[in-house]
């Protein structure tokens, strides 16, 4: 497994994106602050990189919206 781009929050969270070149898949792992992993797989090519692209965008801005709304509570 090769990770391909990786971003940490001051939370503890963790997303970041991977690929399996052998066996041909593109994953992206998000990770809450304490809650565990979700994980997202789809074929390596050329199609299907934009739609994780995506969705490893949509998975950044939650995580920071969570700590906006942490930041703005306190």
């Amino acid at each position: 497994m090769t990770t391909i781009i990786e971003d940490r929050f001051d939370s503890g969270a963790q997303v970041s994106m991977e690929m399996d070149k052998d066996a041909g898949e593109l994953f992206v792992f998000h990770c809450p602050a304490g809650q565990g992993c979700i994980v997202s797989k789809w074929p390596l090519d050329s199609y299907h990189l934009p739609i994780a692209m995506a969705h490893y965008e949509q998975c950044i801005e939650l995580e920071r919206a969570a700590f906006e709304s942490c930041s703005t509570s306190a």
